[in-house]
């Protein structure tokens, strides 16, 4: 892997006015960013709306949240990764009623450790967990109790970014229906988020560029990884291209990688 040393961070703000399931409702951004520096204490907080008349109960409990180009996995206790910052989080109510059309907020307070190798992108979430009752009016012997849930990510990104830095994954070609593709595997190994823009440019056997296809960007928490898919509708089979991929920031960092493509 051939790797242009440059530098950059950037954050992707998932900010949605309103999301609902039933009748408990998060206002405002999925994602709760704070930056700062060793020893800052940082405080917020999450709106939560009840829309419907009658009381709602709501379970308030941490855990981490990890992901690779394959899924997603919710830990059942916090603390997972060297980048969590569960335990530099304090939040109340843990359980609280919220009453029919009724608006709270929970209340968050972030403690950074001191100390030099605290650097780069540190996260977990937050769950908000609405239950409402059940229903004794409900016929039959079993009665559903329907829980909604929503991840809460808070972030917490240090003044000193740290090290930038992203490994490419064996691309492989993958077919769907008549469609071919080829999918690139990034994964984060620096210490600080990164939102790349991926693409590809096709050279054939004279060194000609053939094409260049973008990708779709994603977030990369470190030690996360991310599936990119290029299509390659339109480039002519039996032949081999030199394929130059790049992973670009906004800012400085900028990774290559030469990849020999024949399909």
């Amino acid at each position: 892997m051939k790797t242009i040393k440059l530098f950059f961070a950037c954050i992707l703000l998932s900010v949605l006015p309103l999301l609902s399931i039933a009748s408990i409702e998060v206002v405002g951004s999925l994602r709760h960013i704070h930056k700062g520096m060793q020893g800052d204490v940082y405080k917020g907080e999450i709106k939560i709306h009840n829309s419907d008349d009658l009381d709602q109960e709501v379970r308030i409990y941490q855990t981490d949240l990890l992901y690779n180009f394959e899924d997603f996995t919710f830990y059942d206790e916090p603390v997972t990764h060297n980048r969590s910052n569960a335990k530099w989080i304090q939040f109340s109510p843990k359980t609280v009623i919220v009453k029919g059309n009724e608006t709270i907020y929970i209340q968050y307070e972030i403690t950074i450790p001191q100390g030099d190798t605290i650097k780069g992108t540190y996260w977990s979430v937050l769950m908000i967990e609405g239950v409402l009752p059940i229903d004794p009016a409900q016929p039959g012997q079993l009665n559903i109790n329907t829980v909604t849930r929503y991840a809460i990510q808070i972030v917490t990104e240090i003044a000193d970014k740290g090290i930038g830095e992203l490994e490419f994954l064996e691309p492989t070609l993958i077919t769907e229906g008549d469609q071919l593709f080829l999918a690139v595997d990034i994964l984060n190994t620096g210490e600080h988020y990164i939102v790349p823009e991926v693409s590809i440019e096709l050279f054939d056997e004279a060194g000609k560029s053939v094409k260049v296809i973008k990708a779709p960007k994603k977030g990369l928490f470190p030690t996360t990884s991310a599936r990119y898919r290029f299509n390659l509708e339109g480039i002519e089979g039996e032949k081999t291209y030199q394929t130059l991929i790049i992973a670009a920031g906004q800012d400085e960092d900028v990774f290559g990688l030469e990849y020999t493509l024949y399909f």
